[in-house]
């Protein structure tokens, strides 16, 4: 199912998600949206891997944040009980709609920025951001509309390159982050039982909301 819904200024805010705190990365150029999603690509960084390590419950609503064409959302979509897909971009996710439709999978699609989801609270057992964090540049405003559509025991799982290098890093692909300020922003957000999980040159790092009082 592609249900486009745009929130708020999704659409302009979309334009300053470019200008992020790092200062040296952008958001991916759509029309390289071909390089995120293809077969040489998932065959190489075989998303079901990285879905695996995540203790996804086949009941599960889980969010892929800055899903892009689907790279992960589709597989998601395979194990979990539902998949949300959000980007800012209409055409990422008239992509992703295209590849849902391939794999014969329904996913939920929603345009935003994240500081304004469509979604009801405490709804999400998961959000998962793969090489997206970094683009966002009101993460205290994004991280604060998580809190409200996740359940009690919700979790976050934020991917990002803390290790190696490469030409391509800080263009194309995804630069390098520091794993401790990562986990700084979501504790100072409300999260809390906080680790990382090395993934190759990725670590994954986890957060759950915290209960009310701690």
């Amino acid at each position: 199912m592609f249900v486009l819904k745009a929130s708020g200024d999704s659409v302009n805010a979309g334009l300053n998600l470019s200008e992020q705190s790092h200062g040296h990365h952008h958001r991916f150029p759509d029309k390289l949206a071909f390089l995120l999603n293809n077969p040489l690509r998932r065959r190489l960084l075989p998303p079901e891997r990285l879905i695996s390590k995540l203790g996804i419950d086949s009941n599960d609503v889980v969010v892929d944040f800055g899903c892009g064409p689907g790279f992960i959302t589709i597989p998601l979509a395979k194990v979990a009980g539902k998949a949300i897909g959000v980007d800012v971009s209409p055409r990422m996710l008239e992509r992703a709609d295209r590849y849902a439709k391939r794999e014969q999978v329904s996913v939920e699609l929603l345009q935003s920025d994240g500081t304004d989801l469509e979604l009801t609270d405490k709804s999400i057992d998961l959000i998962l951001l793969n090489h997206v964090f970094h683009e966002i540049e009101n993460k205290r405003g994004t991280l604060s509309e998580f809190l409200r559509v996740l359940k009690p025991s919700g979790r976050v799982a934020i991917i990002e390159k803390t290790s190696g290098g490469g030409i391509l890093s800080g263009r194309f692909g995804p630069p390098i982050i520091n794993e401790e300020e990562v986990t700084r922003e979501l504790k100072a957000a409300g999260f809390d039982s906080l680790q990382a999980i090395p993934y190759g040159k990725d670590s994954v790092i986890l957060g759950q909301k915290a209960a009310p009082g701690s």
